[in-house]
């Protein structure tokens, strides 16, 4: 019985892990189950270390891997959780020579009058969405059913599986999720970053100076924040929460000019 409470723990870490906000509502909800769990799997850690027999010792190794599992996520997965324009900017610096390479290898692979949304969560596609060079509107599929759709999907748009593994691993290496991209607007593409409960953060990229046009865009809505002329933060709310940057675009805007 000792043992118990440490799988209980175990998974509570994991789902916050995959999902904060959903795995923090799991726990929440089952609150009778997760606070007892906690509590008495600290107590059993600390009676264990006594080590008076077999099931004591195993009662601290699963404490220990519980310990190391959290502090994991503290130091790697916690800062992904987060998101504002200061965290784009810097990883903007990093990155900028490999979205720019991005956008140009898209371009390449992508089929005259085409346009693809590709999305990946870890090695595994998120959502696959494209247009043809007669379609005006997007489609194709999401998690499960992009597995069947995919080859037809890459055919429409001119995708080999090394060029669609290429925008896979491109995306990785800068830490990334995703991109949207059609050849009817060429000079600029839409990486995504990161999502934060429900909000997507995405830089748009373009392979030359914004028109006076594009920068009073970016400017004007509070969804845009322009970085320099070759990029803008952008802010994609979901169904509830926050829909803009809201102040943080005139702080940030105060404290870095992007032309």
């Amino acid at each position: 019985m000792k043992l118990v409470p440490f799988p209980i723990v175990t998974a509570v870490i994991i789902l916050i892990w995959k999902d904060v906000l959903f795995g923090a509502m799991i726990a929440a909800a089952l609150w009778w189950l997760t606070i007892p769990a906690i509590i008495l799997s600290i107590v059993f850690f600390f009676m264990g270390l006594h080590r008076r027999d077999n099931w004591e010792h195993a009662a601290v190794i699963l404490g220990i891997a519980n310990l190391l599992l959290f502090i994991i996520f503290l130091l790697v997965q916690l800062p992904k959780q987060h998101c504002d324009a200061d965290t784009m900017g810097k990883h903007y610096e990093k990155y900028h020579t490999e979205m720019e390479e991005l956008h140009c290898y898209v371009k390449a692979s992508v089929a005259d009058s085409c346009g693809v949304m590709l999305e990946f969560s870890g090695n595994k596609i998120e959502s696959f969405r494209v247009h043809g060079p007669l379609d005006d509107k997007y489609f194709g599929g999401r998690k499960k059913d992009v597995l069947q759709l995919k080859d037809s999907l890459m055919t429409v748009v001119g995708l080999t599986d090394e060029e669609f593994d290429g925008i896979h691993q491109r995306l990785k290496s800068m830490d990334c999720i995703g991109i949207r991209y059609s050849q009817t607007t060429p000079e600029s593409i839409s990486i995504m970053f990161r999502y934060v409960e429900f909000v997507l953060y995405s830089y748009n990229i373009y392979s030359r100076p914004m028109t006076d046009e594009e920068k009073h865009t970016a400017m004007k809505y509070p969804e845009f924040i322009p970085y320099n002329e070759y990029c803008t933060f952008e802010f994609e709310g979901g169904a509830i929460g926050p829909q803009s940057w809201g102040d943080e675009k005139d702080d940030y805007l105060n404290q870095h000019q992007p032309w």
